[in-house]
């Protein structure tokens, strides 16, 4: 007998890139583990995936009657709204959803809250978009304090705004001796090599560490680019990424483009740098997957720091991860040379960090979407 179903709709879904199809998939797992059914609408760039039951082909004004017959069809009890503003091909449909399926509650996890874009000098009509769908919600969650603090000015969401984090997207890595999986995947073990990991977009600061790195003496640390290129729903930094290629090509320390790899690759990668650096230039949150993946693999991290640090907790400075300010190369190169230079440091950091990652397990944090789920069924019965 299947338990109760859950309709996940969200506009990307492996095998797309992108962090929130990357998200989606391990909810789903997590939840069909403690006995929930999860059935996922999505685009139809990910037909025949694990747990897809309707697909679209083109986002649009029929997303609300091709929800209501994906919900029939699983017989979904409730919705769940993967919300991130430049996925849906920033089609306004998705905003007005919750005032469209009504037959059934739908809540929404917000994966970011930028601004859509609708057209020239749209204004205060671009926030007021992401504001309607928040309200228009059976409960609203937040995947970070940042963002959580933000919805929570709205009065009209207390009572139905809650906090759960995101986990890693990679699984533990294999226990693979680091010196052999950097032979395996071309990293070279005779010099110090530096990693980045996720899609090389303007926010992640890539350029800042090229920055950092030509300024270190001879002979420079290499500069490891796992994952790259662009989420499939990315369509603002086509330009950005046009000139990091070739800034990249000019770069003036050994640059290793590994590009996309399988998750257990990817994890024993993270695991056998000797740093992975993170710059976001507008500091770290716990928002970002490519940081929680490094910590739980049990990377040596060095990343910003965020406007507030109780941003990160439980992350701590200079215990689970190393913070510098955001936007300056000097400081990401002062922290590089001086993990680099010390072994036993680099080796606390890996220790905590994978201690750390507890935090985001994903078994606790479908849990905590169930009993969320089950309060807002009860919610609805009882009306």
């Amino acid at each position: 007998m299947s338990g109760p179903c859950v309709l996940l709709i969200t506009g990307e879904y492996p095998p797309m890139r992108g962090g929130v199809g990357d998200y989606t998939a391990r909810l789903a797992e997590a939840l069909a583990r403690q006995g929930w059914e999860p059935a996922v609408l999505t685009s139809q760039r990910a037909a025949g995936s694990r747990y897809v039951a309707a697909t679209v082909e083109r986002w649009g004004w029929d997303l609300a009657s091709r929800v209501r017959q994906a919900a029939r069809d699983t017989g979904a009890l409730l919705l769940h709204l993967q919300y991130q503003t430049g996925a849906f091909a920033l089609h306004p449909a998705v905003n007005v959803l919750p005032y469209r399926v009504r037959e059934r509650p739908l809540l929404i996890t917000f994966h970011d809250l930028r601004a859509p874009y609708l057209f020239p000098k749209a204004g205060p009509l671009r926030s007021a978009l992401n504001q309607l769908l928040a309200r228009g919600s059976a409960a609203v969650i937040a995947t970070n304090p940042e963002d959580y603090a933000a919805l929570e000015r709205d009065p009209r969401l207390r009572g139905r705004l809650h906090l759960i984090p995101i986990g890693s997207n990679l699984p533990e890595p294999s226990g693979a001796d680091p010196a052999v999986t950097r032979r395996r995947l071309g990293v070279p073990v005779d010099r110090a090599a530096v990693g980045f990991f996720g899609f090389l977009t303007r926010d992640k600061g890539i350029d800042l560490l090229l920055v950092a790195l030509e300024a270190m003496p001879e002979p420079r640390p290499a500069l490891v680019l796992a994952g790259g290129g662009l989420a499939d729903t990315d369509q603002a930094n086509a330009g950005y990424l046009s000139w990091l290629d070739s800034r990249l090509v000019e770069a003036a320390v050994p640059v290793i483009r590994i590009g996309y790899l399988p998750p257990q690759d990817a994890a024993d990668l993270l695991c056998a740098l000797d740093l992975v650096v993170l710059p976001f230039r507008a500091g770290a949150s716990l928002r970002h997957g490519t940081l929680i993946a490094a910590l739980a693999c049990g990377a040596a991290v060095v990343t910003t720091k965020p406007a507030r640090l109780e941003w990160l907790h439980p992350l701590r400075d200079r215990e689970h991860l190393w913070l510098v300010p955001p936007g300056d190369p000097e400081a990401l190169r002062s922290a590089i040379a001086t993990l680099l230079a010390d072994r036993a440091a680099r080796e606390r950091l890996r220790r905590a960090a994978r201690l750390a990652s507890g935090a985001f397990d994903w078994d606790e944090i479908a849990r905590r979407h169930i009993e969320l789920y089950e309060a807002i069924l009860g919610r609805r019965a009882r009306v």
